[in-house]
């Protein structure tokens, strides 16, 4: 059996994207090993939303040419988006580079790696966004041992894009939108909960635009109902929405089904009416506002997250302050913020990025530090309350402590005897930081 290693850069769709690739390789003789150096074939997962996660990825195939001298009939294969970008390219620019594999080209894997025999690169790319090559996230078949975690998996629901915001390069890489057959999905999660899964995250590009195409029609909040029957499913959680199809619908089927947790990532990306316009989000802060404030009504306990772009071409320092006026009135358990870096191809590309970095780093790092504070008034509130914490294991900086999270996703520390990973407990919280809370197991 050929030995194959594999490392993710980006989101949470690369992840499933690398599980469910390990998954088929394995079913083909190839066995998962977890160092490159003892591979004979090392695959790299790769995301091109930001510079800085291509810049990992040249890295690491830089690294690579030693051991390719040293073992020429190892086979690199690039994966994922950034492949779909770079193409051929790829292979010319790096010597090491025997496969190229754009997203919607994963389910031919274990042929492709078939194909490279020295003779030149193996290139398997889609120029056309509506190809109908249907992504290897659609592959309903999990029963390989490759989920990460037993009892949580993410399952795709739809992948591509739509949307075209004007930084974005995903629509050009990812494709068009494709809604999965719900009955798909549902038999996938029946699967996933028979195989001892607890909790499942619905994947999408644009999660809550679900349906896309499918008939007879159905919508995210249809889907969610679907899972209520599902026995031994404890948890739902979807990531991630676009504020524009944020509906009252999808809202109240949170609100409605108990398996559903009281959870929503909503990036808003700017604070600024001009910047959005720029970044053609299709709606205004004011919007967004009423959104926050609608889902904090018909949600009880509902925590939501964000995300922000900083540095946009023509950012102001009134854009800014926007921007920062948004985040502390939006009261996020959590937010992302990112440093705006130029994406080939994207219309925001034609705007010269003029914000200097020192700029960006500084509004970066005002953005970080407000929500900060808003993260640590949240869930110092938490102290001396009981709350449930579904847990995920040891903890990563304290393995001698459990890790867990809640149903609005805070995460929990505690000590606790045993492996009580996929279980839900009940820990009084006694202290807390900006990023978790702490506390002591008081039911199991």
């Amino acid at each position: 059996m050929r030995k194959v290693f594999i490392k993710t850069f980006g989101c949470q769709m690369n992840k499933l994207d690398s599980e469910l690739v390990l998954g088929r390789l394995a079913g083909s003789a190839y066995r998962v090993v977890a160092d490159e150096s003892e591979a004979d074939v090392i695959l790299f997962n790769t995301c091109s939303v930001r510079q800085h996660a291509e810049d990992k990825v040249y890295s690491h195939l830089g690294a690579l040419k030693r051991l390719k001298e040293k073992r020429p009939g190892v086979i690199v294969g690039v994966l994922g988006c950034m492949a779909q970008k770079e193409g051929r390219s790829l292979a010319k620019l790096f010597g090491v580079v025997d496969l190229v594999c754009g997203p919607r080209r994963l389910a031919e894997l274990p042929s492709l790696l078939e194909q490279c025999n020295g003779s030149g690169p193996v290139v398997a790319v889609d120029r056309d966004r509506r190809s109908s090559h249907r992504a290897v996230s659609f592959e309903a078949g999990r029963a390989t041992g490759c989920r990460p975690t037993r009892h949580r998996a993410y399952v795709a629901v739809m992948t591509g894009c739509d949307n075209f915001c004007s930084y974005c390069v995903v629509p050009y890489l990812r494709g068009a939108e494709v809604s999965r057959p719900p009955g798909d999905i549902v038999e996938e999660v029946r699967r996933l909960a028979d195989d001892g899964c607890v909790e499942i995250t619905l994947l999408g590009q644009n999660v809550n635009s679900y349906g896309t195409g499918l008939k007879p029609g159905v919508t995210l909040a249809d889907l969610l109902a679907m899972f209520e029957p599902v026995e031994g499913i404890e948890r739902v959680n979807f990531v991630t929405s676009h504020p524009k199809d944020l509906s009252r619908e999808l809202m109240n089927a949170v609100a409605s089904f108990p398996k559903v947790c009281e959870y929503l990532h909503v990036p808003p990306q700017s604070g600024s009416d001009r910047i959005l316009k720029l970044m053609k989000r299709g709606y205004t802060s004011a919007h967004y506002r009423e959104l926050l404030l609608m889902a904090r009504e018909i949600i009880p306990g509902v925590e939501i997250a964000g995300d922000f772009i900083v540095g946009f071409p023509t950012e102001t320092e009134e854009d800014f302050a926007r921007t920062l006026a948004l985040l502390k009135d939006a009261d996020f358990l959590n937010c992302f913020v990112f440093k705006y870096s130029t994406r080939p191809g994207t219309a925001a590309a034609e705007l010269q990025d003029d914000v200097p970095l020192e700029v960006k780093r500084e509004r970066n790092q005002a953005l970080l530090k407000a929500q900060e504070e808003t993260s640590l008034r949240k869930r110092r509130a938490l102290i001396g309350s009981t709350v449930e914490a579904l847990v995920e294991g040891p903890s990563k900086r304290d393995p001698s402590r459990l890790t867990g999270r809640t149903r609005n996703n805070c995460i929990v520390h505690f000590e606790s005897a045993g492996d009580l990973a996929g279980r839900l407990v009940k820990v009084r919280i006694t202290s807390a930081t900006p990023l978790a809370v702490s506390g002591d197991v008081v039911e199991e």
